[in-house]
């Protein structure tokens, strides 16, 4: 070989080397570079894992909020019974844990016992709310609780936890001391045409009919809580006439919708114990047509046909119900409901003609009265409670005082959890036998009803308010909806009466949040979410 051909043949052989070194130098580069590329790979794909696992645990949270709240629809006292819920979805591994929460500066401990103070809000404007804390969980199967926060770290990204805190309030008629649709008084009563009368004071620039009486707001007439009416109200131009209590807090409210009439000056308007200090316009609240819709959640044993009397015993829970039978009233002594429903129909074999009495005339149970309405789902009623119910029928009457057994001095505050529910389609009364202008034997001198009240088509009222001497003071310590105004005695408005009895109507806080057993509510709203939010971090 040449000198010249080896110089070249050497030149090759070194280009070789480094042609290698360059080769190496390329793989250790492409290496790196997929490693990069797989662990960022490996790195989002975990990541969108555990992206899609939390959207999983929140939405089971969220499962666990609606499911608290379809309890509540079926029952609106369910949260007294301070259950935790709880639900597991094996195939989709995710689990929800729903339970209720103090109020401010309580403790569940006493929740068992007295539900009411321990999670219902009394204070400020989370007042007659409740909340519940809803745990939602997934990412492994068969898991049998959600972990703490702390627990959660061991699991990395194969376990997420999402939680959610649902605020609840009720909306309805028991929100209010007073409602009422319409402010004149019920045409059966007055003999008037209910075509003309059951209208606002003005719709569509058109006053209602002069032949419709309304009902002034006197200052003894003062509503001591929140009231609402869908129409517009009669007041005195007088100070000394309020609305709503003084100093409660958060402050009531008071809403007229279509406003206030006579034009009072400016110093003489009512008082407004409220945040603005004057009404305001809330929702048109429509009372539902009847009460009928409760026959089909009362049980068999407590469906009665009327006339009947209830003498309720709440020491020993006991109820005597006595049916009017051929001229004769029998009955027996029976337990509590179940469920808490009593219900009386009008007669399936005869034509009930609600027609066939005047609140303004005698009204006495004489065997000639029972004779003509026996037809009619009619209840009287009286007695103690230390169990919530609710009794309803085609008239309601109350013969006698109606309380909880947690009063010991009438006119005091009730406490506890037993509420009573009153509900007429037609008209919830006070009894009041009278004839000839003299209160007869039977009257109540100064009654106390310590109940919810509701009557759906007419009046909250008192028989022959105009008949007879004047009385005492009808205390109801509870809540009063109807759909029109009901009279329950006659005076000069200066506070002298001249026949039937002056108002004392309180308000019972605890109707916001405690309703009695299947109380009927303006388009059924019953407990409602105000507020959903998710806790830190959550």
């Amino acid at each position: 070989m040449s000198a010249t051909a080896l110089r070249a043949a050497r030149r090759m052989r070194a280009d070789q080397g480094f042609t290698m070194l360059i080769t190496l130098g390329v793989l250790i580069i492409t290496g790196f570079l997929l490693l990069a590329t797989f662990t960022t790979v490996l790195h989002d794909t975990t990541e969108s894992r555990h992206s899609v696992v939390q959207q999983q645990a929140y939405y089971a949270a969220l499962a666990g909020v609606q499911e608290y709240e379809y309890k509540l629809q079926s029952n609106a006292n369910y949260w007294e019974g301070c259950e935790t819920l709880s639900h597991n979805e094996e195939a989709s591994a995710e689990r929800y844990e729903v339970s209720l929460l103090p109020a401010a500066g309580k403790s569940m401990t006493n929740c068992a016992t007295n539900p009411f103070e321990t999670v219902v809000e009394s204070t400020g404007s989370e007042a007659n709310t409740f909340r519940v804390l809803s745990t939602g969980c997934a990412g492994e199967a068969g898991i049998t609780t959600c972990p703490s926060e702390s627990e959660l770290k061991t699991h990395h990204h194969t376990l997420a936890v999402r939680t959610l805190v649902a605020t609840f309030k009720v909306t309805g008629f028991l929100n209010y001391l007073f409602f009422s649709q319409y402010e004149d008084v019920d045409p059966t009563i007055n003999k008037t045409s209910a075509t003309n009368c059951a209208k606002y004071y003005e719709e569509n620039g058109v006053k209602r009919s002069s032949e419709c009486t309304t009902l002034l707001f006197v200052a003894e007439d003062s509503v001591k809580g929140p009231m609402h009416t869908d129409d517009a109200a009669e007041v005195s131009c007088s100070k000394e006439l309020s609305f709503g209590r003084k100093g409660q807090q958060p402050a009531d409210k008071v809403e007229i919708n279509g406003g206030t009439w006579p034009s009072c000056g400016s110093g003489s308007e009512p008082t407004y114990y409220t945040e603005s200090k004057s009404y305001a316009k809330g929702s048109e609240l429509i009372p539902p047509e009847s009460d009928e819709s409760l026959g089909a959640y009362v049980e068999s044993a407590n469906k009665f046909e009327g006339p009947v009397k209830i003498y309720m015993n709440g020491s020993n829970n006991q109820l005597g119900i006595y049916s009017y039978i051929n001229g004769v009233w029998t009955g027996k002594v029976v337990s509590w409901p179940a469920n808490g429903l009593l219900y009386v129909q009008n007669s399936s074999k005869e034509t009930c003609k609600p027609e066939t009495f005047s609140i303004t005339e005698n009204d006495t149970p004489t065997t000639a009265e029972l004779e003509r309405v026996k037809p009619c789902g009619w209840v009287y009623v009286e007695g103690t409670y230390s169990k919530s119910l609710t009794i309803a029928g085609q008239n309601v009457i109350v013969t006698g005082n109606t309380y909880p057994t947690s009063v010991s001095t009438l006119g005091n505050a009730p406490t506890g959890t037993a509420t009573l529910g009153l509900i007429a389609t037609e008209f919830v009364r006070v009894y009041h036998p009278c004839a000839g202008g003299t209160n007869q034997s039977g009257y109540m001198t100064e009654p106390f009803i310590y109940a919810a009240i509701l009557s759906t088509s007419h009046s909250f009222t008192v028989d022959n308010y105009t008949c007879g001497a004047p009385l005492k003071k009808l205390t109801v310590y509870g809540a009063i909806a109807q759909k029109f105004r009901g009279p329950v005695g006659t005076g000069n408005g200066a506070g002298t009466n001249y026949s039937g009895y002056l108002k004392e109507y309180k308000y019972d806080s605890r109707l916001a949040a405690e309703e009695p057993p299947y109380f009927l509510s303006p388009l059924k709203t019953g407990w409602q979410i105000s507020r959903l939010t998710a806790t830190a971090g959550g």
